[in-house]
């Protein structure tokens, strides 16, 4: 697994799991905040599929966290003001990087692929069933 995947997938995981591990690691781990939580905006960048260039779309709201775990650094970015998400998520980076409670963070990054692939088939499905035909018309 790669460890950028954490970030990513972990968001699409229960997050009661999410909080279990965090408080694992806080309990086994010396784990420092080095960058509280804080909110910012990010330039979206979007494919212009006429010239195949970028442009920026628009401001997306964020919050990113920076701890050390045993003087490691984990950091998280999610979308929106979660705070306390964040928060965990960074914990789980930085153990994940320290060695502490590795395996089970990956089972829950395993579950939360899952999560993710049956989330991306529902909004397909969602898409699907508003497709015009033509033909019929």
């Amino acid at each position: 697994m790669k460890r950028e995947d954490l970030n990513f997938y972990l968001q699409h995981a229960d997050l009661a799991e999410v909080q279990a591990i965090s408080q694992r690691i806080r309990d086994m781990a010396r784990v420092e905040l080095i960058q509280q939580a804080t909110p910012q905006t990010l330039m979206l960048p979007v494919s212009d599929p006429v010239n195949r260039g970028l442009f920026y779309g628009g401001e997306v709201l964020v919050t990113s966290v920076i701890v050390q775990v045993n003087g490691v650094n984990g950091w998280a970015m999610v979308m929106d003001e979660g705070e306390d998400l964040a928060f965990d998520l960074a914990v789980l980076d930085g153990g994940y990087a320290a060695g502490i409670e590795r395996e089970e963070i990956e089972d829950l990054v395993g579950r939360a692929r899952g999560n993710y692939a049956a989330e991306m088939a529902q909004i397909a499905a969602d898409v699907a069933a508003t497709r015009v035909s033509f033909d019929l018309m």
